[in-house]
This record gives C-alpha cells, structure tokens and sequence, in this order.
C-alpha cells in the first residue's frame, strides 16, 4: 500500500511530506493501522467506513478485481 503523510506544525503549516511506496504495516500512537499492507478492521470500524475508496485512500498499483 502506498502512503503519504503530511506532518504539520502547532500553527498548522506543513513542514514535511513523506511518502512511502510499499507500506505493510503503520502504528500511529500504538494503534495498528495497516497491517499486512492492509487497513485494519479496527481503523475501519473506528472511520465507520468499509472500504479504502471510501476514506479517500487507492492502491497503487489499482486493484483489478477478476
């Protein structure tokens, strides 16, 4: 999974981007939130939403469902 994260500052200006291309796993503050290269059912059920497309997130390369 691709990702990319802006950090900002206190006064909310962005200072950095990073952007990582192969993701399998991100913890934020001790929270699993991708895992496998997945987002976790726990981050999904927290969003309330089901799918990637719907927290505005893509795969990169795009999944091709057969």
């Amino acid at each position: 999974m691709k990702i990319e994260v802006l950090i900002y500052n206190e006064q909310g200006k962005a200072v950095a981007k990073a952007i990582e291309p192969t993701c399998n796993s991100l913890i934020v503050n001790g929270m699993h939130v991708i895992s496998n290269g997945n987002v976790t059912e726990d981050m999904s059920d927290l969003l309330g939403v089901n799918t990637q497309e719907d927290i505005g997130m893509t795969l990169v390369p795009p999944l091709e469902l057969n």
